[in-house]
């Protein structure tokens, strides 16, 4: 029996669920600049690793909690904008020195990756 590239939509390989990488992403945001939850979820989904939809919103937010316990990031209520009282997340040191720890372990990723592509790429017959 073949299967079809359709038949694997829900597969591990269509590579939909990146869920470990959500919280450097989630930090590289908030290196750049303080911001509301929403607008962390709005960032998020114009990566492209959310190019099939934006993040779940409630997913954020569970991750921003997890990092504030951890210190990771600080919130504090923005009192001053038009409209309800809305938590500001804030990166902190260690937010910042765990973030420069995910750039050297998705630097050894992304080199082991390509090796794997190049590996695959023999394997089907698709050197490149």
């Amino acid at each position: 029996m073949k299967i079809l590239k359709m038949d694997l939509v829900d597969c591990p390989c269509t590579g939909k669920n990146l869920a470990r990488l959500v919280h450097p992403a989630i930090l590289a945001v908030l290196a750049q600049e303080s911001l509301h939850g929403y607008r962390i979820v709005e960032r998020l989904a114009a990566e492209p690793m959310f190019h099939d939809g934006p993040p779940d919103p409630a997913g954020v937010y569970r991750f921003l909690k997890t990092m504030e316990q951890e210190g990771m990031v600080t919130c504090s209520w923005d009192l001053q904008s038009s409209g309800p009282a809305r938590r500001q997340y804030r990166i902190t040191d260690k937010g910042i020195a765990c973030l420069d720890k995910w750039l050297d372990t998705l630097t050894i990723y992304q080199n082991s990756i390509t090796v794997l592509l190049e590996t695959i790429q023999k394997a089907l017959g698709q050197e490149r």
